[in-house]
């Protein structure tokens, strides 16, 4: 069971990079708000760490110098969403994947402590 979270939280990256290039490639502007299907995948997680960062801003201005350097300006909200849902929906699933297989770990321990002759 581990193993099963573990292959979705690289899918869900994955996945995150590939939003990542089709936003990179594709010329439209709303193109960005493919990462919407992310705070379903995701939720609570990726939603409110894109609310905290509205507030907060830190990663925009890295994001932001990096793109001035690269790409001219035009990729900096893209980039700043893959930032945030490949390390955020991550965590979200490497957290999930620990307490699944440690609740999955107790109830094999309490089955064999019952199952043992006295």
């Amino acid at each position: 069971m581990p193993g099963e979270k573990t292959s979705k939280n690289r899918l869900l990256s994955f996945a995150s990079f590939l939003v990542f290039l089709y936003c990179h490639i594709n010329t439209e502007g709303q193109v960005v708000f493919a990462y919407f299907l992310f705070f379903v995948l995701d939720a609570p997680t990726v939603p409110l760490v894109f609310e905290i960062e509205g507030q907060i801003g830190l990663l925009a201005r890295l994001t932001d110098s990096w793109t001035n350097l690269w790409y001219y300006g035009h990729q900096g909200v893209n980039l700043r969403a893959f930032v945030l849902t490949a390390l955020f929906g991550g965590l979200h699933w490497f957290i999930i994947g620990n307490l699944t297989s440690h609740a999955v770990g107790w109830v094999q321990q309490r089955l064999n402590l019952k199952r043992q002759p006295a």
